[in-house]
């Protein structure tokens, strides 16, 4: 007998069997692309962390869902320079048809992310709940690629690299 487990249920029991979260695991946000999914997470672990991530997944024969990617940080107190407060991701490779990256924003007034690449290639994603998530194909420079977060206006309340250089 073969039991398909949803996306959902193997999101929280990869969660569960690495990060032993007290209560609850929230899927904050998901998004899908092809065969890849990727979730990010909230919860708190058995220390009192507040801890977040994403968490990806690839569809493979028969509908069958496998963890494929995952990244996980704490929440932490965000700067005045900072564009995210936590975020990670992972390239396209074996199965899997696209790179994921995203993360928890540093400020609750944005309603979008835009990041641009040094070529101008750019990504855009709604914010949810303090969360944005990036699935895309092909090349995309993320070492040196910036972050604008913008207000329901459009105007870009912050910026800054995506990868801060500390």
């Amino acid at each position: 007998m073969t039991v398909r487990t949803t996306p959902h249920d193997l999101v929280r029991a990869v969660v569960a069997e690495d990060h032993r979260p007290v209560a609850g695991v929230h899927i904050v946000k998901e998004r899908h692309g092809g065969k890849d999914a990727a979730c990010a997470v909230a919860f708190e672990d058995r220390d009192g962390a507040l801890r977040r991530g994403i968490i990806g997944l690839c569809r493979h024969d028969a509908g069958v869902w496998r963890p494929s990617g995952a990244c996980m940080g704490s929440a932490r107190v965000t700067g005045d320079r900072d564009v995210w407060m936590t975020w990670g991701g992972w390239g396209p490779a074996q199965a899997r048809e696209h790179a994921v990256f995203g993360g928890w924003v540093a400020d609750a007034a944005a309603v979008s992310a835009r990041v641009t690449d040094m070529s101008g290639r750019s990504l855009e994603d709604e914010v949810e709940s303090g969360v944005v998530l990036f699935l895309y194909k092909g090349d995309f420079g993320l070492s040196d690629a910036r972050m604008e977060l913008l207000d329901a206006g459009g105007v870009v309340i912050r910026s800054g690299p995506v990868r801060r250089r500390r």
